[in-house]
């Protein structure tokens, strides 16, 4: 039967198939399968408009929502508890009856404690996470590297190199960066907290000139830089990392969030957080002299790759990193008047990366 899922750690809905079995309603969705206890089921006050909402478990809630004509809707009726559907009979009573102003008063508080959940409370959570001094986001950093890379097929060779060529680049950070190349098929690369890079070796065989590692590399790096892989994270967990901030339990900001060291591969940044890590990136080039046309390059070609695997089956990189087309655009109004000159380290170096 057909509902839409809401896991409670992020707004995001999610197509689920649901069965119902004895006491125990099954919930499978793309990230996996959850098990409700049908006696511990709430209706949620955004019950309406054809509509049934159910909620459950504690803060952060999960819902679940489908049509009052759903299959979904009969199989219920004859399990959950006759207290909470008496409930609704009373309040759809109360609104035939001259009530209806209070539950439109109810309505609009719920709105906007939807509106301060979906909304306000990821950026305070981002905020939170930005106050995680440096030296503590690079402890946790080597607890996610450990956690990802430590069960994935590192290219030493190309890691040595690509390191060799990092250094050869002011990337103007505090932050230890750590380089690694990774053996997999799918055209990808991130930053995690901390410092650490992740590149795969796919998307280096997609690449032609030195100019183009050195934009991604830049383009990380400012996502390192700006904490984007911490304040994702915080915002897909932001009620418990608000709590946490609320009664001063700090350290408990870093395990929440080391908790979730595996969804970091499955990281997709916002529009803005994009943008910037992409014209910071450009910025980087600058100082090091580096033509910027490399950073239009590599956006065609994974322009490219978009057309090749389309919208829905797109390599993970592209994912995370939407809107190629309107990215070329606004880096190539970006760079207009800028250039670069060749650098010859760097040019050796990629030789060597490129030849492996």
């Amino acid at each position: 039967m057909d509902a839409i899922y809401y896991d409670g750690k992020t707004s995001q809905p999610y197509d689920a198939q649901v069965s119902v079995f004895g006491n125990s309603l099954t919930i499978n969705y793309e990230n996996g399968q959850v098990v409700w206890n049908i006696s511990q089921i709430d209706y949620s006050s955004f019950t309406g408009k054809g509509k049934t909402m159910l909620k459950y478990g504690e803060f952060p809630h999960q819902y679940l929502e489908f049509s009052i004509d759903s299959p979904l809707f009969a199989a219920l009726e004859n399990h959950l508890p006759k207290r909470r559907e008496g409930f609704w009979a009373f309040a759809n009573e109360l609104a035939g009856a001259g009530f209806r102003g209070v539950l439109i008063t109810i309505a609009i508080f719920v709105a906007i404690t939807a509106g301060f959940y979906f909304l306000l409370l990821p950026k305070i959570a981002e905020y939170a996470a930005s106050q995680i001094p440096m030296e503590a986001e690079v402890e946790l950093g080597k607890q996610f590297y450990d956690s990802f890379v430590g069960g994935m097929e590192i290219d030493e060779e190309r890691t040595k190199e690509l390191q060799a060529f990092a250094k050869k680049i002011d990337f103007q950070t505090e932050y230890p960066l750590k380089f690694t190349v990774v053996k997999d098929k799918q055209v990808n690369a991130f930053a995690l907290p901390g410092g650490n890079v992740v590149v795969f070796d796919a998307i280096l065989e997609k690449m032609k000139t030195p100019e183009e590692l050195a934009a991604l590399l830049s383009h990380e790096v400012t996502h390192v830089k700006e904490r984007h892989s911490l304040k994702g994270l915080a915002r897909g967990l932001a009620g418990s990392m608000v709590i946490s901030v609320v009664v001063g339990d700090m350290n408990a900001i870093g395990n929440i969030l080391v908790s979730q060291a595996s969804n970091i591969y499955e990281l997709g940044f916002t529009r803005d957080m994009e943008k910037e890590a992409d014209l910071e990136g450009l910025e980087i080039m600058y100082h090091n002299k580096l033509d910027p046309k490399g950073m239009i390059n590599l956006m065609e070609r994974l322009h490219e790759e978009e057309k090749k695997y389309g919208v829905d089956k797109m390599p993970s990189y592209l994912n995370s990193h939407p809107m190629t087309k309107e990215r070329i655009d606004y880096i190539s109004k970006e760079s207009k008047g800028h250039s670069g000159q060749k650098n010859v380290e760097l040019e050796e170096i990629w030789k060597k990366i490129s030849e492996k």
